[in-house]
């Protein structure tokens, strides 16, 4: 009786492990060269859930890394993926998205960004801030610098293959919008001392929803990263 007894509580104990173990398994994924860590849970921006889970991020066959605005059930799922290192500094930072993110539903953001904390962060967003007359990208070097940069008449709103970039130095921040031509669509240099960031950080990619709002359209929608590049200074 007392061996069987123990047999029941190490099995219990057992199985207990292993839940709690799932539990605390996070998502990791291998690309362009660099590890990234897949957002789960719930918070900011926007008061979200978001979803690890390889239906809603995911790299393809091409390599290419999927990020999606999700309804599963009756709940919509946001995504972000963060690299493990935070040591990017100064540098070029490129990323080219093959999808056009430039027309998403006024609800959603694609965010692009290096980020150290709320107060240092230089970010690329393509977004209409939940107003479908919007301007439909921005750029900001926090805390204070921001510029509009495509509007919402642009007739770039429907482009692909797009590679938005920023080059981060101690005295500016220069970002920029190409087609695959060349045929540069934005470009702005920000020379703001008291928004420039001095410190090191992580790179992270979102889609996420104002204020945890559901898409106008009542659709699922998704940003597609074909390749992402840091060159240090």
């Amino acid at each position: 009786m007392g061996n069987k007894y123990t047999q029941i509580i190490m099995s219990s104990m057992l199985g207990l492990l292993m839940i709690t173990n799932v539990a605390d398994a996070e998502t990791y994924l291998n690309w362009c060269g660099e590890e990234w860590w897949v957002r789960s849970g719930t918070g900011n921006p926007g008061g979200n859930y978001w979803s690890s889970s390889s239906n809603n991020v995911w790299i393809d066959e091409n390599q290419k890394l999927h990020l999606t605005i999700q309804k599963v059930g009756d709940i919509w799922y946001s995504t972000e993926v963060d690299t493990t290192s935070t040591d990017y500094s100064y540098g070029v930072y490129k990323w080219t998205v093959s999808s056009p993110i430039l027309n998403l539903d006024p609800n959603i953001v694609a965010a692009m960004f290096f980020r150290h904390n709320d107060a240092n962060e230089i970010d690329i967003e393509a977004t209409q801030w939940g107003w479908i007359c919007s301007d439909r990208l921005s750029y900001s070097a926090q805390p204070n610098a921001y510029q509009s940069a495509i509007t919402y008449d642009s007739p770039y709103q429907n482009a692909t293959d797009v590679t938005y970039s920023f080059d981060w130095e101690p005295t500016y921040v220069h970002f920029t919008a190409k087609l695959s031509n060349g045929t540069v669509i934005s470009d702005w240099n920000c020379t703001d001392q008291t928004s420039i960031p001095h410190v090191e950080g992580g790179v992270a990619m979102q889609m996420w929803l104002m204020n945890h709002l559901a898409p106008i359209n009542g659709q699922n929608a998704e940003m597609v990263l074909s390749d992402f590049s840091y060159v240090p200074s």
